[in-house]
Formats: structure tokens, C-alpha cells, sequence
């Protein structure tokens, strides 16, 4: 009964989500908007964070590769969404593969200084860039969203559907990957890389996996954030992106998807509530948070809610439930 208890609360919120149109203003959707492509990012950071145990302060750089992918397809090549979105998404994987050949021999803290080193080298290069406007960031052409844009209803909302498709697909997909057998054996290589060495697998070729379909989706993300906000700054691959998505994974717990997810909504809304209210403080309050988490909530509001589930089972029950 809880196998089929997860599905069913998947989809009252992907169908919450799809209403939220109908009773909230254009502002307040614009902010959700953007809150479910950050939750989209998240979990795909989560896949590597949590299924492949390397932690990264370079995701960044994938918003960014997909934002001036997209932006550059719609300005100079071709107005077809579908197509800026692929492209996007090949840019991306690209990109975790360089990475994942400088950085995959290290881990923990030497892999979150490659993967940080790599977003400032993107960043950097950007800036330095005319062709993508340098210090004044693109712009880009308006795009119809796929499949919402053609039902006449307004932009903002067509955007906003597309944006929770996209989530929803990319749940399934990481989803498979997480229980498949190849992603059991990243999780596996997570705990003890030696013993799957032993076995005979390949802990980088898992981990390059792991890293390729987190990029993947990443970019993906600043593809549609920025084709939302048809435009994108270098500041979208400061480390402050990267910092947030770690975060949310960590708010959310990086052992699921949902967690991540629900979690980005969360912070991006508390973001723009803060910033119109309180100015600079958004990041002193994102480090508290950052710092509570680590303390009181090791693994993230997910595995607190499991450890409320578990209290009301028996000790054989609780044992077949996975943490």
C-alpha cells in the first residue's frame, strides 16, 4: 500500500500544481514558475548528490551552458523551443563529461573544488565574451511554449505548464534511473566504491552516468528558466546559483526527488518574499538555513518526514521501509 501511496502523492501535486493558474495572480506565478525550474535543477543535482555521493559547486555552470544555448538558438538559428531545448540538453551533457574527465578520480571535497574551479572558468569566459554580450548579458526572442503555447491561453501560463511538464518528465526519468539496476550500483558505489571494484564494475563509468544525466537536466533547467525570463546574465553562473541548488538538495534531502523539488518552490518563494522585503538579507538567511540543516536535519526534511512515517509502524514494518 505505501508503493502505491507515492505515485498517488505525485500526482495530487503535479495536478495542484497544474491549477495553480486559475487561482493566483501573475506575479505570485511567475515567482512558483521559477521556484519549479529551480526544483527541477535540484533534483537533477540530486541524483549526484545523493545517488553517486558527490556533492558540486559547479552546477552553475550548466544553468548557464542551457540559458545562453537557448538564447543563442532563438537569436541566430531557429525559433523552435524543441530544438533550443535539445540542444541545450547536448550542451550540458558536454560539459558534465569534461568535467567528470578532469574531476571523477577525486571526490568529497576535491570534487566540489574541480566542479567549483570549472563554473568560475565558465564564468570567466562568458564575461569575456561579445558574441554572448559580455558583462550585459543576452537576450532573447520570445518563444511559444511547446504543446501550451498553441491553446491561446496567455504566455506566463503556457510557460508555467511547459516548466511543470518538463519537472514532471524529468521525475519519471531520474525516478527509473534511481531504481534501475545501473543506479542501484551508482548507490552501491557510493557506500563502498571498493567492494563494486571487487565485483567488477566501473565506479567512474557509474559516476560519469550520474554526472551526465545531472548536467542533462541542469541544463535543461536554465534553458526554460531563461527562455521564461528571455534573458540571462553571467551572475546567473556566479557561485551563488550553485551555493542555492546545493542547498535546496540539502533542505530537501539528496536520497529523493521530491524533497529537492518541493524544496526549490519553497526557497525561491521565501527568495523573492525576503528580497522585496528585507533587501540583502537573502543570503545571511540562506546560510542560517544551510547551517540548521546540517545540524538538525543531516538528511534534509525527506528523511525527517521518513522517520515521522516510521513512528507509526512496527519495528518489522519500519524495517522494510527504505531510509
Amino acid at each position: 500500500m505505501r508503493r502505491l501511496a507515492r505515485p498517488g502523492g505525485a500526482l495530487i501535486l503535479l495536478a495542484a500544481l497544474a491549477a495553480l493558474p486559475f487561482f493566483i495572480g501573475s506575479f505570485t506565478l511567475d515567482v512558483v514558475g521559477t521556484g519549479v525550474i529551480y526544483g527541477l535543477m535540484a533534483m537533477g543535482l540530486a541524483v549526484l548528490v545523493g545517488q553517486a555521493g558527490l556533492p558540486s559547486l559547479g552546477h552553475s555552470a550548466f544553468v548557464g551552458v542551457g540559458g545562453y544555448t537557448v538564447a543563442m538558438i532563438a537569436n541566430d538559428f531557429s525559433k523552435s523551443s524543441l530544438l533550443a531545448l535539445v540542444v541545450a540538453a547536448i550542451s550540458g551533457a558536454v560539459l558534465s563529461v569534461l568535467l567528470g574527465l578532469m574531476s571523477l578520480r577525486s571526490k568529497g571535497v576535491y570534487f566540489l573544488m574541480i566542479s567549483l574551479a570549472l563554473a568560475e572558468l565558465v564564468h570567466a569566459a562568458v564575461i569575456r565574451s561579445n558574441y554572448v554580450g559580455g558583462d550585459n548579458g543576452l537576450s532573447m526572442p520570445r518563444l511559444d511554449a511547446p504543446i501550451f503555447g498553441s491553446l491561446g491561453v496567455p504566455n506566463d501560463v503556457a510557460m508555467y505548464w511547459y516548466a511543470v511538464l518538463v519537472a514532471a518528465v524529468a521525475f519519471i526519468v531520474l525516478k527509473t534511473f534511481m531504481v534501475s539496476p545501473m543506479g542501484q550500483a551508482t548507490l552501491a558505489s557510493k557506500d563502498n566504491a571498493e567492494r563494486m571494484r571487487a565485483l567488477g564494475y566501473s565506479v567512474r563509468a557509474l559516476r560519469m552516468t550520474a554526472l551526465v544525466i545531472s548536467g542533462v537536466v541542469v541544463a535543461i533547467g536554465g534553458a526554460i528558466l531563461t527562455q521564461k525570463d528571455l534573458f540571462i546574465s553571467p551572475s546567473t553562473l556566479a557561485p551563488d546559483t550553485s551555493i542555492l541548488l546545493l542547498v535546496i538538495v540539502l533542505v530537501g534531502g539528496g536520497s529523493t526527488l521530491l524533497g529537492p523539488f518541493l524544496a526549490g518552490v519553497a526557497l525561491v518563494f521565501l527568495r523573492s518574499w525576503i528580497s522585496s522585503n528585507l533587501g540583502d538579507y537573502w543570503i545571511l538567511v540562506l546560510g542560517a538555513i544551510f547551517v540548521l540543516t546540517v545540524y538538525f536535519l543531516p538528511a534534509g526534511l525527506s528523511g525527517l518526514a521518513g522517520r515521522i512515517r516510521n513512528t507509526d509502524l512496527s519495528d518489522e514494518e519500519a524495517a522494510l521501509v527504505p531510509q
